[in-house]
């Protein structure tokens, strides 16, 4: 009986070994960092998704700043050297492009600012600057922001209020205010 249950669990444990095994052998190429591929098809991903900003440290202290892995999806090579960062961003096109997994590409757009390069970048970028340069904020949006903030806490007069549940309110109105200058006016008066 106890024979019936063991080779079943052995048969289990010997199929995970080689299919682990046989993910490190398949990324295994020479010029690439060390670090681990985890299960084939999803990786790290699930110990990455628990731990947070935690694996990411692990990963570093086990193999270094510069370390192979494979998450969400994708096999990727992530560099915490910020020397080295600096120096591929400054040589962008030069030899390899920077970028980020393919499902997370998938998730925000072909058109984002994280899957485009070169020049493209260049004038997405300066133009996304320019919409948060401290003139910008100064002139445009702090005014409406004021505005309001002070039309929203003036209704809050005399009355015992719910914190938590207001600061929501209040978050949920000023991303609007950022989008729609018309919603100040709307949604003051009707709070």
């Amino acid at each position: 009986m106890v024979v019936l249950v063991m080779l079943p669990l052995l048969c289990f444990l010997f199929i995970c070994g080689a299919l682990l095994r046989w993910n490190e052998v398949r990324y295994r190429k020479k010029g690439l960092p060390p670090g681990t591929m985890g299960w084939p098809l999803f990786g790290e991903t699930t110990e990455f998704l628990k731990q947070g900003p935690s694996f990411m440290k692990n990963q570093r202290v086990r193999y270094g700043s510069v370390f192979k892995s494979h998450i969400l999806g994708c096999p990727t090579m992530v560099c915490m050297d910020a020397e080295l960062n600096r120096f591929m961003l400054m040589n962008e096109g030069k030899g390899f492009v920077p970028g980020y997994p393919q499902s997370m590409l998938d998730i925000l757009g072909r058109s984002n600012i994280a899957s485009v390069h070169g020049e493209l970048y260049k004038t997405m970028r300066s133009a996304m600057l320019g919409l948060v340069s401290p003139p910008m904020i100064r002139d445009q949006r702090l005014p409406k922001i004021d505005e309001f903030m002070r039309s929203y806490i003036h209704n809050w007069g005399g009355r015992v209020i719910d914190i938590q549940e207001k600061t929501k309110e209040v978050l949920s109105g000023l991303r609007a205010v950022s989008l729609d200058p018309c919603y100040i006016r709307s949604q003051a008066t009707a709070l």
